[in-house]
């Protein structure tokens, strides 16, 4: 099962504009810029903080603990520019506390100055003019590492994650912060979010002088915020007592059972299907041939997407198998990540004997309310 909790706040802060806080913007931004006849280089990273408070009873409801879940850090892309073949992107646990802001990256227009009166975390400073910086040499210890100037955050060399990225494979951003996550949720470090920021080595200014990615950031009008997905398997029921096990020979027809068709946004729901064959053999009976229902295979997976753009919400995975009980198969399934007055649409994989089958329909669409 998937349960996803959306950025609480997030900011881009630039090196070439220290003094500039955007957290209000709707764009996040990694940027690697320079002049291509010198080494000079500066480059964004992304704040981005997410709520875990009710990450516990979520925990609780489905009797796991937090070592049976993985966890992503998901980003929407917006656009990008001047990639590299192959490139990296790290998150790291933020180490100070810091602040989101009010400000834009285009407004004010023009560089910030020192002078100027600035709310929210910058480059320089956790929470603009007059707070605290970055760096400050007298709480150095073993377990922080700064940047190689001051400003530009401070994180935990311990919580490091990556996802590297090169030529034509897929662009979409989700890097697995499991370890991060388990981290925080144990007490073992201050929830102050995560810094996201390209791995510097991998772009250079002689080849790449205006590299950038933007994505969505938590101010979006879109329905593609950021996100923290967490993920388990859970215990998987597969019981069928005396159904028969639908088979691939079989033509199967997957339906829905009492089917709501709408669901409250974040919220726990379930959806009961079935499975029948499409010319089943005649026998001699009161009930008709065509309401025997049969089992599905027990590799069976659901997965979600979005009716308006296609984009898969919740992918195939360990996470998403469907279950199976006498009165036949069924999924459960977190509203979190989707939003209310849209439509969506479930669709199935089923793993026959060194077969597998995908089945979609109209039927399976539905809408998630307030």
């Amino acid at each position: 099962m998937i349960w996803s909790i959306p950025a609480l706040q997030d900011a881009t802060i630039y090196e070439m504009d220290p003094y500039r806080n955007t957290g209000l913007d709707q764009i996040l931004e990694l940027r690697k810029q320079g002049d291509s006849t010198t080494s000079d280089l500066k480059e964004s990273r992304i704040l981005i903080k997410f709520d875990l408070d009710t990450l516990s009873s979520v925990l609780t409801s489905n009797s796991i603990s937090i070592n049976d879940v993985t966890a992503s850090l998901k980003l929407f892309t917006v656009q990008e520019s001047a990639l590299p073949k192959s490139y990296s992107i790290q998150a790291k646990l933020v180490a100070d506390e810091w602040e989101n802001g009010s400000g834009y990256l285009t407004y004010p227009a023009g560089l910030i100055t020192q002078t100027a009166v600035t709310d929210g975390a910058t480059w320089n400073a956790v929470a603009g003019t007059g707070s605290l910086n970055w760096v400050d040499t007298s709480t150095v210890s073993a377990e922080y590492e700064y940047a190689t100037t001051s400003g530009g955050g401070t994180w935990y060399t311990a919580s490091l994650a990556s996802q590297t990225f090169s030529f034509k494979t897929a662009d979409a951003v989700s890097i697995n912060v499991t370890d991060a996550v388990t981290s925080l949720y144990n007490g073992d470090f201050s929830n102050n979010g995560f810094l996201v920021s390209f791995n510097y080595n991998d772009i250079t200014a002689s080849l790449y002088p205006t590299t950038t990615i933007q994505f969505y950031s938590s101010e979006t009008t879109t329905v593609y915020e950021p996100q923290l997905f967490i993920e388990w398997a859970g215990t998987q029921t597969y019981s069928i007592g005396s159904l028969t096990a639908s088979t691939y020979e079989d033509s199967p027809i997957i339906y829905t059972r009492n089917f709501k068709g709408e669901y409250p946004v974040n919220t726990k729901n379930r959806i009961l299907i079935a499975t029948r064959d499409k010319y089943p053999r005649r026998t001699f009976g009161q009930n008709s041939d065509f309401s025997t229902i049969k089992a599905l295979p027990a590799n069976t997976y659901y997965q979600i997407r979005d009716a308006h753009n296609d984009q898969i919400i919740i992918p195939y995975s360990s996470g998403t198998k469907v279950n199976s009980n006498t009165s036949g198969a069924y999924f459960d399934f977190y509203s979190t990540m989707m939003y209310a007055e849209r439509y969506y649409k479930f669709e199935l994989k089923v793993e026959f004997d060194g077969i597998t089958s995908y089945f979609s329909s109209n039927d399976f669409i539905f809408k998630i309310t307030n």
